[in-house]
């Protein structure tokens, strides 16, 4: 499995990913994997990011619905 699909695989997942969990699946830096978000994004998928109570940033995909409920809200 490419690195790539490494990525689309946790961030597809409905908890989504940390940039702790998408940099061990990828053993990539910060710096890289934070790029690649960015690629992904240029690509056309909307990645949503939310942050947890502890104040760490969780990263993913959107679906069909949420992406629906971005349009029209």
């Amino acid at each position: 499995m490419t690195k790539k699909a490494q990525l689309l695989v946790l961030l597809q997942r409905p908890e989504g990913a940390t940039l702790a969990q998408l940099m061990a699946s990828t053993e990539w830096l910060a710096h890289s994997t934070r790029a690649a978000l960015t690629r992904l994004r240029q690509a056309g998928h909307l990645i949503i990011r939310s942050t947890s109570q502890h104040g760490e940033s969780t990263y993913r995909i959107a679906t069909e619905a949420s992406r629906s409920s971005r349009a029209h809200g």
